[in-house]
Protein backbone atom coordinates (compact mmCIF):
# COMPACT_ATOMS: atom_id res chain seq x y z
CA UNK A 1 0.00 0.00 0.00
CA UNK A 2 1.43 3.40 -1.26
CA UNK A 3 2.10 6.16 1.65
CA UNK A 4 -0.77 8.00 -0.22
CA UNK A 5 -3.12 5.16 -0.41
CA UNK A 6 -5.95 6.06 2.56
CA UNK A 7 -6.07 2.88 4.79
CA UNK A 8 -10.20 1.90 5.23
CA UNK A 9 -9.72 2.67 9.33
CA UNK A 10 -9.42 6.54 7.67
CA UNK A 11 -13.27 7.08 7.16
CA UNK A 12 -14.34 3.79 8.73
CA UNK A 13 -12.58 4.23 12.18
CA UNK A 14 -13.10 7.62 12.89
CA UNK A 15 -16.41 7.98 11.45
CA UNK A 16 -17.33 5.21 14.50
CA UNK A 17 -16.02 7.67 16.92
CA UNK A 18 -17.78 10.62 15.57
CA UNK A 19 -21.02 8.61 15.66
CA UNK A 20 -20.18 7.15 19.25
CA UNK A 21 -20.06 10.34 20.24
CA UNK A 22 -23.14 11.80 17.94
CA UNK A 23 -25.00 8.70 19.47
CA UNK A 24 -24.79 10.64 22.98
CA UNK A 25 -25.43 14.08 21.73
CA UNK A 26 -28.48 12.48 19.50
CA UNK A 27 -30.09 10.41 22.52
CA UNK A 28 -29.37 13.49 24.86
CA UNK A 29 -31.50 15.46 21.54
CA UNK A 30 -34.55 13.16 21.65
CA UNK A 31 -34.76 13.41 25.50
CA UNK A 32 -34.85 16.96 25.23
CA UNK A 33 -37.74 16.69 22.86
CA UNK A 34 -39.53 14.02 25.05
CA UNK A 35 -39.21 16.26 28.18
CA UNK A 36 -40.42 19.49 25.48
CA UNK A 37 -43.21 17.34 24.22
CA UNK A 38 -44.57 16.23 27.92
CA UNK A 39 -45.00 19.98 28.75
CA UNK A 40 -46.33 21.53 25.46
CA UNK A 41 -47.03 18.83 23.12
CA UNK A 42 -48.26 19.87 19.63
CA UNK A 43 -50.45 23.55 21.29
CA UNK A 44 -49.82 26.82 20.13
CA UNK A 45 -46.75 28.09 22.48
CA UNK A 46 -45.40 24.54 21.14
CA UNK A 47 -45.78 25.83 17.33
CA UNK A 48 -44.29 29.37 18.50
CA UNK A 49 -41.16 27.84 19.92
CA UNK A 50 -40.77 25.70 16.80
CA UNK A 51 -41.39 29.42 14.60
CA UNK A 52 -39.02 31.07 17.14
CA UNK A 53 -35.99 29.00 16.80
CA UNK A 54 -36.15 27.85 13.17
CA UNK A 55 -34.25 31.79 11.95
CA UNK A 56 -31.45 31.84 14.44
CA UNK A 57 -30.80 28.03 13.74
CA UNK A 58 -31.06 28.12 10.51
CA UNK A 59 -28.43 31.08 10.34
CA UNK A 60 -26.61 28.44 12.88
CA UNK A 61 -25.61 26.62 9.72
CA UNK A 62 -25.25 29.68 7.31
CA UNK A 63 -22.84 31.48 9.89
CA UNK A 64 -21.57 28.39 12.03
CA UNK A 65 -20.99 24.64 11.83
CA UNK A 66 -22.34 24.06 8.65
CA UNK A 67 -20.93 26.67 6.15
CA UNK A 68 -18.12 28.21 8.36
CA UNK A 69 -16.92 24.65 9.20
CA UNK A 70 -16.72 23.65 5.27
CA UNK A 71 -15.13 27.04 4.07
CA UNK A 72 -12.56 27.20 7.11
CA UNK A 73 -12.03 23.13 7.66
CA UNK A 74 -9.64 23.41 3.82
CA UNK A 75 -8.44 26.68 4.37
CA UNK A 76 -6.92 26.19 8.17
CA UNK A 77 -5.52 22.46 7.03
CA UNK A 78 -3.76 24.36 3.71
CA UNK A 79 -2.16 27.01 6.30
CA UNK A 80 -1.30 24.50 8.38
CA UNK A 81 0.21 22.17 6.13
CA UNK A 82 2.31 24.85 3.92
CA UNK A 83 3.31 27.07 7.00
CA UNK A 84 3.09 25.10 9.98
CA UNK A 85 0.86 25.44 13.78
CA UNK A 86 1.51 29.01 14.51
CA UNK A 87 0.19 30.51 11.35
CA UNK A 88 -2.86 28.21 11.20
CA UNK A 89 -3.47 29.07 15.00
CA UNK A 90 -3.34 32.98 13.63
CA UNK A 91 -6.08 32.48 11.00
CA UNK A 92 -8.61 30.26 13.28
CA UNK A 93 -8.18 33.30 16.01
CA UNK A 94 -8.87 35.52 13.66
CA UNK A 95 -11.64 33.59 12.32
CA UNK A 96 -13.07 33.26 15.85
CA UNK A 97 -12.71 36.84 16.62
CA UNK A 98 -14.42 38.18 13.40
CA UNK A 99 -16.45 35.71 13.06
CA UNK A 100 -17.97 36.62 17.08
CA UNK A 101 -17.97 40.68 15.82
CA UNK A 102 -20.04 39.73 12.65
CA UNK A 103 -22.47 37.03 14.33
CA UNK A 104 -22.69 39.74 16.96
CA UNK A 105 -24.15 42.53 14.39
CA UNK A 106 -26.25 39.85 13.35
CA UNK A 107 -28.05 38.83 16.45
CA UNK A 108 -28.72 42.66 17.33
CA UNK A 109 -30.46 43.30 13.79
CA UNK A 110 -32.47 39.98 14.52
CA UNK A 111 -33.54 41.40 18.20
CA UNK A 112 -34.39 44.32 16.44
CA UNK A 113 -36.29 43.02 13.71
CA UNK A 114 -37.75 40.01 15.01
CA UNK A 115 -41.39 41.30 14.16
CA UNK A 116 -40.87 41.81 10.71
CA UNK A 117 -38.53 38.01 10.90
CA UNK A 118 -41.66 36.70 12.41
CA UNK A 119 -44.13 38.04 10.00
CA UNK A 120 -42.52 35.55 7.44
CA UNK A 121 -41.47 32.13 8.97
CA UNK A 122 -44.91 32.02 11.00
CA UNK A 123 -46.65 33.94 8.37
CA UNK A 124 -50.20 32.36 8.64
CA UNK A 125 -50.00 31.79 12.50
CA UNK A 126 -53.03 33.39 14.79
CA UNK A 127 -52.29 37.01 16.05
CA UNK A 128 -52.53 36.12 19.32
CA UNK A 129 -49.53 33.96 18.94
CA UNK A 130 -47.09 36.68 17.36
CA UNK A 131 -46.30 38.63 20.63
CA UNK A 132 -45.11 35.41 22.33
CA UNK A 133 -43.09 33.95 19.35
CA UNK A 134 -41.35 37.70 18.92
CA UNK A 135 -40.76 37.44 22.29
CA UNK A 136 -39.07 34.11 22.27
CA UNK A 137 -36.98 34.75 18.86
CA UNK A 138 -35.22 37.85 21.14
CA UNK A 139 -34.35 35.35 23.54
CA UNK A 140 -32.69 32.91 21.44
CA UNK A 141 -31.14 34.91 18.72
CA UNK A 142 -27.69 35.30 21.13
CA UNK A 143 -27.55 31.62 20.32
CA UNK A 144 -25.86 32.24 16.83
CA UNK A 145 -23.03 33.70 18.82
CA UNK A 146 -22.08 31.64 21.13
CA UNK A 147 -22.73 28.30 18.82
CA UNK A 148 -20.28 30.23 16.14
CA UNK A 149 -17.36 30.07 18.44
CA UNK A 150 -18.07 26.74 19.15
CA UNK A 151 -17.98 26.00 15.15
CA UNK A 152 -14.24 26.90 15.23
CA UNK A 153 -13.38 25.45 17.71
CA UNK A 154 -14.51 22.20 16.49
CA UNK A 155 -12.75 22.74 12.86
CA UNK A 156 -9.48 23.02 14.37
CA UNK A 157 -10.02 20.23 16.62
CA UNK A 158 -10.89 18.20 13.45
CA UNK A 159 -8.17 19.77 11.42
CA UNK A 160 -5.99 18.11 14.14
CA UNK A 161 -7.92 14.93 14.38
CA UNK A 162 -9.50 15.25 17.15
CA UNK A 163 -13.11 14.08 16.03
CA UNK A 164 -14.86 13.03 19.26
CA UNK A 165 -15.29 15.95 21.73
CA UNK A 166 -16.52 18.62 19.09
CA UNK A 167 -18.80 15.73 18.19
CA UNK A 168 -19.96 15.43 21.84
CA UNK A 169 -20.27 19.00 22.88
CA UNK A 170 -23.78 19.23 21.69
CA UNK A 171 -24.93 16.73 24.37
CA UNK A 172 -23.78 19.45 26.84
CA UNK A 173 -26.63 21.97 25.16
CA UNK A 174 -28.94 18.72 25.29
CA UNK A 175 -28.21 18.17 28.63
CA UNK A 176 -28.63 21.63 30.19
CA UNK A 177 -32.40 22.06 28.55
CA UNK A 178 -33.36 18.55 29.71
CA UNK A 179 -32.12 19.62 33.82
CA UNK A 180 -34.03 22.99 33.01
CA UNK A 181 -37.04 20.94 31.54
CA UNK A 182 -37.27 18.69 34.64
CA UNK A 183 -37.10 21.43 37.22
CA UNK A 184 -40.07 23.18 35.05
CA UNK A 185 -42.48 20.06 35.36
CA UNK A 186 -41.64 19.67 38.83
CA UNK A 187 -42.60 23.22 39.65
CA UNK A 188 -45.48 23.26 37.62
CA UNK A 189 -44.98 26.09 35.73
CA UNK A 190 -47.40 27.95 33.94
CA UNK A 191 -47.14 27.09 30.22
CA UNK A 192 -45.71 30.79 29.11
CA UNK A 193 -43.09 31.14 31.46
CA UNK A 194 -41.85 27.75 30.63
CA UNK A 195 -41.67 28.19 27.32
CA UNK A 196 -39.76 31.59 28.08
CA UNK A 197 -37.47 29.73 30.06
CA UNK A 198 -36.66 26.79 27.37
CA UNK A 199 -35.68 29.51 25.37
CA UNK A 200 -33.24 31.15 27.74
CA UNK A 201 -31.99 27.72 27.88
CA UNK A 202 -31.06 27.43 24.66
CA UNK A 203 -28.88 30.07 24.61
CA UNK A 204 -26.79 28.33 28.30
CA UNK A 205 -26.86 25.06 26.17
CA UNK A 206 -24.93 26.94 23.25
CA UNK A 207 -22.75 28.42 25.64
CA UNK A 208 -21.72 25.10 27.41
CA UNK A 209 -21.13 23.52 23.83
CA UNK A 210 -18.37 26.19 23.31
CA UNK A 211 -16.97 26.25 26.53
CA UNK A 212 -16.07 22.05 27.05
CA UNK A 213 -13.95 22.18 23.45
CA UNK A 214 -11.36 24.92 25.38
CA UNK A 215 -9.39 22.24 27.30
CA UNK A 216 -9.39 20.50 23.95
CA UNK A 217 -8.03 23.63 21.90
CA UNK A 218 -5.73 24.27 24.21
CA UNK A 219 -4.24 20.73 24.46
CA UNK A 220 -3.52 21.14 20.33
CA UNK A 221 -1.38 23.98 20.84
CA UNK A 222 -4.32 27.02 20.45
CA UNK A 223 -3.99 29.89 22.68
CA UNK A 224 -4.40 32.66 21.47
CA UNK A 225 -7.17 35.27 21.68
CA UNK A 226 -9.45 36.02 19.38
CA UNK A 227 -8.75 39.06 17.11
CA UNK A 228 -10.79 41.17 15.06
CA UNK A 229 -10.15 41.63 11.13
CA UNK A 230 -13.36 43.01 9.74
CA UNK A 231 -11.27 44.72 6.95
CA UNK A 232 -10.07 41.36 5.67
CA UNK A 233 -6.71 41.74 5.76
CA UNK A 234 -5.44 38.37 6.65
CA UNK A 235 -5.46 36.28 3.04
CA UNK A 236 -6.48 33.12 4.89
CA UNK A 237 -9.71 35.22 6.49
CA UNK A 238 -10.95 36.51 2.89
CA UNK A 239 -10.40 32.99 1.37
CA UNK A 240 -12.71 31.33 3.92
CA UNK A 241 -15.32 34.42 3.74
CA UNK A 242 -15.09 34.13 -0.18
CA UNK A 243 -15.72 30.40 0.04
CA UNK A 244 -18.47 31.07 2.91
CA UNK A 245 -21.36 32.40 0.12
CA UNK A 246 -21.75 29.51 -2.08
CA UNK A 247 -21.01 26.89 0.93
CA UNK A 248 -24.06 28.49 3.00
CA UNK A 249 -26.37 27.41 0.15
CA UNK A 250 -24.31 24.01 -0.59
CA UNK A 251 -24.73 23.05 2.43
CA UNK A 252 -27.88 24.66 4.57
CA UNK A 253 -30.25 23.85 1.85
CA UNK A 254 -32.16 21.45 4.23
CA UNK A 255 -32.40 24.15 6.93
CA UNK A 256 -33.60 26.56 4.35
CA UNK A 257 -36.52 24.10 3.57
CA UNK A 258 -37.45 23.78 6.71
CA UNK A 259 -37.90 27.49 7.14
CA UNK A 260 -40.19 27.06 3.57
CA UNK A 261 -42.50 24.21 5.28
CA UNK A 262 -42.29 26.02 8.54
CA UNK A 263 -43.71 28.97 7.71
CA UNK A 264 -46.29 27.21 4.98
CA UNK A 265 -47.24 25.03 8.56
CA UNK A 266 -48.37 28.07 10.26
CA UNK A 267 -51.74 27.73 8.51
CA UNK A 268 -52.66 24.92 10.94
CA UNK A 269 -51.86 24.51 15.25
CA UNK A 270 -49.81 21.73 15.38
CA UNK A 271 -48.56 20.78 11.89
CA UNK A 272 -45.75 22.59 12.95
CA UNK A 273 -44.67 21.28 16.22
CA UNK A 274 -45.54 18.05 14.78
CA UNK A 275 -43.08 18.37 11.78
CA UNK A 276 -40.51 19.95 14.12
CA UNK A 277 -41.64 16.11 16.47
CA UNK A 278 -40.98 14.10 13.38
CA UNK A 279 -37.99 15.57 12.32
CA UNK A 280 -35.78 15.13 15.24
CA UNK A 281 -36.33 11.66 14.56
CA UNK A 282 -34.95 12.01 11.16
CA UNK A 283 -32.20 13.90 12.98
CA UNK A 284 -30.90 10.72 14.49
CA UNK A 285 -29.60 8.74 11.63
CA UNK A 286 -28.68 12.35 10.10
CA UNK A 287 -26.40 13.00 12.67
CA UNK A 288 -25.18 9.33 13.22
CA UNK A 289 -24.32 8.73 9.92
CA UNK A 290 -24.67 11.99 7.54
CA UNK A 291 -22.62 14.03 9.90
CA UNK A 292 -20.50 11.69 11.32
CA UNK A 293 -19.24 10.47 7.60
CA UNK A 294 -19.38 13.90 6.25
CA UNK A 295 -16.74 15.52 9.12
CA UNK A 296 -14.97 12.94 8.34
CA UNK A 297 -14.68 12.88 4.43
CA UNK A 298 -14.22 16.78 4.68
CA UNK A 299 -11.28 16.71 7.02
CA UNK A 300 -9.44 14.03 5.65
CA UNK A 301 -10.12 15.07 2.19
CA UNK A 302 -8.99 18.62 2.77
CA UNK A 303 -5.74 17.18 4.09
CA UNK A 304 -5.29 14.96 0.63
CA UNK A 305 -6.54 18.24 -1.34
CA UNK A 306 -3.37 19.96 0.21
CA UNK A 307 -1.17 17.09 -0.62
CA UNK A 308 -2.92 17.14 -4.19
CA UNK A 309 -3.72 13.60 -3.59
CA UNK A 310 -7.09 13.44 -5.82
CA UNK A 311 -7.26 9.54 -5.89
CA UNK A 312 -6.56 9.60 -2.52
CA UNK A 313 -9.54 12.19 -1.91
CA UNK A 314 -11.93 10.17 -4.34
CA UNK A 315 -11.78 6.95 -2.33
CA UNK A 316 -12.26 8.47 0.79
CA UNK A 317 -15.42 10.18 -1.08
CA UNK A 318 -16.50 6.39 -1.80
CA UNK A 319 -15.85 4.95 1.48
CA UNK A 320 -17.72 7.63 3.09
CA UNK A 321 -20.40 7.26 0.24
CA UNK A 322 -21.00 3.51 1.15
CA UNK A 323 -20.72 3.51 4.61
CA UNK A 324 -23.99 6.38 4.18
CA UNK A 325 -25.69 4.03 2.03
CA UNK A 326 -24.79 1.12 4.26
CA UNK A 327 -26.07 2.27 7.18
CA UNK A 328 -28.94 5.76 6.62
CA UNK A 329 -30.56 2.71 4.27
CA UNK A 330 -31.95 0.96 7.11
CA UNK A 331 -32.16 3.42 9.42
CA UNK A 332 -34.35 4.79 7.00
CA UNK A 333 -36.62 1.60 6.58
CA UNK A 334 -37.19 1.54 10.43
CA UNK A 335 -38.57 4.28 11.21
CA UNK A 336 -40.87 4.03 8.08
CA UNK A 337 -42.69 0.73 9.27
CA UNK A 338 -41.82 1.57 13.35
CA UNK A 339 -42.83 4.96 13.07
CA UNK A 340 -45.96 4.91 15.42
CA UNK A 341 -44.15 2.73 18.43
CA UNK A 342 -41.60 4.86 17.95
CA UNK A 343 -43.64 8.28 17.91
CA UNK A 344 -45.43 6.29 20.86
CA UNK A 345 -42.19 5.07 23.35
CA UNK A 346 -40.14 8.65 23.18
CA UNK A 347 -43.35 11.73 22.91
CA UNK A 348 -46.24 10.09 24.48
CA UNK A 349 -46.39 11.42 27.78
CA UNK A 350 -47.93 14.17 29.92
CA UNK A 351 -50.04 16.54 27.64
CA UNK A 352 -48.61 14.95 24.77
CA UNK A 353 -51.60 12.38 23.32
CA UNK A 354 -52.50 9.72 21.68
CA UNK A 355 -53.49 12.20 18.74
CA UNK A 356 -50.59 14.12 18.63
CA UNK A 357 -48.81 10.69 18.12
CA UNK A 358 -50.60 9.67 15.16
CA UNK A 359 -49.65 12.70 13.37
CA UNK A 360 -46.62 13.11 14.17
CA UNK A 361 -45.91 9.45 13.15
CA UNK A 362 -47.54 9.92 9.84
CA UNK A 363 -45.33 13.28 9.24
CA UNK A 364 -42.07 11.16 10.19
CA UNK A 365 -43.06 8.07 7.82
CA UNK A 366 -42.86 10.64 4.94
CA UNK A 367 -39.76 12.60 5.97
CA UNK A 368 -38.21 8.64 6.10
CA UNK A 369 -37.99 8.22 2.35
CA UNK A 370 -35.42 11.24 2.54
CA UNK A 371 -33.24 9.98 4.72
CA UNK A 372 -30.54 8.38 2.65
CA UNK A 373 -30.52 11.85 0.47
CA UNK A 374 -30.38 13.79 3.32
CA UNK A 375 -27.35 12.12 4.97
CA UNK A 376 -25.77 11.92 1.84
CA UNK A 377 -24.99 15.62 0.76
CA UNK A 378 -22.85 15.99 3.62
CA UNK A 379 -20.63 12.95 1.98
CA UNK A 380 -21.03 14.10 -1.35
CA UNK A 381 -20.81 17.97 -1.29
CA UNK A 382 -17.03 17.64 0.54
CA UNK A 383 -16.26 16.08 -3.09
CA UNK A 384 -16.21 19.78 -4.69
CA UNK A 385 -15.95 21.88 -1.18
CA UNK A 386 -12.61 19.95 -0.52
CA UNK A 387 -11.17 20.65 -3.97
CA UNK A 388 -12.24 24.26 -3.25
CA UNK A 389 -15.08 24.21 -6.00
CA UNK A 390 -17.83 25.91 -3.89
CA UNK A 391 -20.04 27.11 -7.11
CA UNK A 392 -21.40 23.61 -7.89
CA UNK A 393 -22.28 22.44 -4.58
CA UNK A 394 -24.07 25.77 -4.80
CA UNK A 395 -26.47 25.40 -7.44
CA UNK A 396 -27.03 21.74 -6.65
CA UNK A 397 -28.51 22.99 -3.49
CA UNK A 398 -30.74 25.52 -5.22
CA UNK A 399 -32.12 22.63 -7.32
CA UNK A 400 -32.95 21.08 -4.66
CA UNK A 401 -34.61 24.44 -2.61
CA UNK A 402 -36.51 24.69 -6.37
CA UNK A 403 -37.86 20.68 -5.56
CA UNK A 404 -38.88 21.22 -2.24
CA UNK A 405 -41.00 24.47 -3.55
CA UNK A 406 -42.51 22.73 -6.40
CA UNK A 407 -43.49 19.41 -3.98
CA UNK A 408 -44.83 21.86 -0.89
CA UNK A 409 -46.87 23.82 -3.05
CA UNK A 410 -48.16 21.30 -5.86
CA UNK A 411 -49.32 18.93 -2.91
CA UNK A 412 -50.39 21.11 0.17
CA UNK A 413 -53.80 21.11 -0.46
CA UNK A 414 -54.23 17.18 -1.14
CA UNK A 415 -51.63 16.24 1.45
CA UNK A 416 -52.20 18.78 4.09
CA UNK A 417 -48.75 18.83 6.29
CA UNK A 418 -47.65 15.38 4.87
CA UNK A 419 -46.79 17.17 1.21
CA UNK A 420 -44.12 19.55 3.72
CA UNK A 421 -42.02 16.16 4.85
CA UNK A 422 -42.29 15.06 1.65
CA UNK A 423 -41.17 18.15 0.00
CA UNK A 424 -38.08 18.36 2.69
CA UNK A 425 -37.42 14.94 1.37
CA UNK A 426 -37.34 15.27 -2.34
CA UNK A 427 -35.07 17.97 -1.76
CA UNK A 428 -32.75 16.61 -0.58
CA UNK A 429 -33.01 13.95 -2.95
CA UNK A 430 -32.41 16.55 -6.12
CA UNK A 431 -29.66 18.04 -4.04
CA UNK A 432 -27.73 14.54 -3.77
CA UNK A 433 -28.45 13.06 -7.39
CA UNK A 434 -27.10 16.35 -8.68
CA UNK A 435 -23.67 16.23 -6.59
CA UNK A 436 -23.79 12.99 -7.91
CA UNK A 437 -23.48 13.14 -11.45
CA UNK A 438 -21.80 15.93 -11.67
CA UNK A 439 -18.71 14.55 -9.39
CA UNK A 440 -19.31 11.40 -11.78
CA UNK A 441 -19.21 13.56 -14.67
CA UNK A 442 -15.98 15.47 -13.57
CA UNK A 443 -13.89 13.15 -11.67
CA UNK A 444 -14.86 10.15 -13.14
CA UNK A 445 -16.63 7.04 -11.80
CA UNK A 446 -14.02 6.01 -8.78
CA UNK A 447 -15.99 7.93 -5.81
CA UNK A 448 -18.96 5.95 -6.58
CA UNK A 449 -20.44 3.45 -4.52
CA UNK A 450 -20.77 1.03 -7.49
CA UNK A 451 -24.51 -0.56 -8.70
CA UNK A 452 -23.80 -4.22 -6.98
CA UNK A 453 -23.18 -2.79 -3.54
CA UNK A 454 -26.62 -0.45 -3.90
CA UNK A 455 -28.34 -3.43 -4.90
CA UNK A 456 -26.98 -5.72 -1.74
CA UNK A 457 -27.82 -2.92 0.61
CA UNK A 458 -31.42 -2.44 -0.28
CA UNK A 459 -31.97 -6.15 -0.99
CA UNK A 460 -30.88 -6.19 2.96
CA UNK A 461 -32.43 -2.96 4.30
CA UNK A 462 -35.93 -4.94 2.24
CA UNK A 463 -35.42 -8.14 4.43
CA UNK A 464 -35.23 -5.31 7.60
CA UNK A 465 -38.36 -3.52 6.48
CA UNK A 466 -40.89 -6.82 6.01
CA UNK A 467 -39.61 -7.74 9.64
CA UNK A 468 -40.23 -4.41 11.01
CA UNK A 469 -43.75 -4.16 9.10
CA UNK A 470 -44.37 -7.44 11.20
CA UNK A 471 -43.44 -6.22 14.22
CA UNK A 472 -44.74 -3.26 14.02
CA UNK A 473 -48.16 -4.79 13.50
CA UNK A 474 -47.83 -7.02 17.07
CA UNK A 475 -46.57 -4.27 18.97
CA UNK A 476 -49.34 -1.67 17.92
CA UNK A 477 -52.00 -4.88 18.87
CA UNK A 478 -54.36 -3.36 21.10
CA UNK A 479 -55.34 -7.14 23.02
CA UNK A 480 -52.92 -6.31 26.02
CA UNK A 481 -51.08 -4.21 27.41
CA UNK A 482 -48.32 -4.30 24.41
CA UNK A 483 -49.28 -1.40 23.28
CA UNK A 484 -48.97 0.90 26.20
CA UNK A 485 -46.55 2.07 28.62
CA UNK A 486 -43.22 1.12 29.63
CA UNK A 487 -43.51 -2.49 28.11
CA UNK A 488 -44.22 -1.10 24.43
CA UNK A 489 -40.89 0.76 25.38
CA UNK A 490 -38.84 -1.93 26.30
CA UNK A 491 -40.66 -4.13 23.12
CA UNK A 492 -39.72 -1.25 20.98
CA UNK A 493 -36.33 -1.06 22.03
CA UNK A 494 -35.82 -4.87 21.90
CA UNK A 495 -37.19 -4.85 18.27
CA UNK A 496 -35.21 -1.84 17.28
CA UNK A 497 -32.04 -4.08 18.34
CA UNK A 498 -33.27 -7.02 16.80
CA UNK A 499 -34.19 -5.77 13.62
CA UNK A 500 -30.53 -3.99 13.29
CA UNK A 501 -28.91 -7.57 14.20
CA UNK A 502 -30.72 -8.78 11.45
CA UNK A 503 -29.77 -6.41 8.66
CA UNK A 504 -26.26 -7.08 9.54
CA UNK A 505 -26.39 -10.52 9.00
CA UNK A 506 -27.84 -10.10 6.09
CA UNK A 507 -25.13 -7.96 5.08
CA UNK A 508 -22.42 -10.29 5.97
CA UNK A 509 -24.29 -12.72 4.36
CA UNK A 510 -24.67 -10.95 1.11
CA UNK A 511 -20.55 -10.11 1.33
CA UNK A 512 -21.03 -6.27 1.61
CA UNK A 513 -17.59 -5.04 3.21
CA UNK A 514 -18.90 -2.53 5.52
CA UNK A 515 -21.01 -5.22 7.36
CA UNK A 516 -17.65 -7.70 7.35
CA UNK A 517 -15.34 -4.89 8.75
CA UNK A 518 -17.97 -3.61 11.31
CA UNK A 519 -18.21 -8.00 12.26
CA UNK A 520 -14.58 -7.79 12.20
CA UNK A 521 -13.90 -5.21 14.76
CA UNK A 522 -16.54 -6.44 16.85
CA UNK A 523 -14.71 -9.92 16.81
CA UNK A 524 -11.40 -8.56 17.55
CA UNK A 525 -12.31 -6.41 20.29
CA UNK A 526 -14.25 -9.21 21.92
CA UNK A 527 -11.27 -11.46 21.61
CA UNK A 528 -9.01 -8.52 22.69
Amino acid sequence: MSEQEPKPEEVARPAGLVSIATLCSRVTGLLREAVFAAIFATKGVADAYVFAFRIPNLLRDFFAEGALSSAFVPTFAAARAKDGDERAFQLAARVMGTLAAAAGLIVLLGIIFAPAIVSIVAMDAPADLRPLTVKLTRIMFPFLLVVALAAVAMGVLNTHRRYFLPALAPMFFNVTAVIGGVVLLILGTDIVTAVTVWAALVVVGGLAQFLVQIPALRAVGFRRRPTVDLRLRDVGLRQIVRKMGPVVLSLAATNVMLVITTALASREEGWASSLNYAFRLVHLPIGLVGVAVGTIVLAAGARRSAAEDHAGLDDIVRRGLRLNWFLALPAAAGLLVLAEPLVRMIYERGAFGAGSTANVAEALRWYAGGIVFYAGVKAAAPHFLARGDTRTPMLCSLAGIAANLAVAFGFLESLGFRALALAVAAGAATNYVALRILARSRFGPTSAPGWPFLARCLGAAFVLAAAGWAVGEALLTRDAAVADGWLLALLTLAAVAVLGLLYFLVAAALGLDEGTWVRRRFLTRRQG
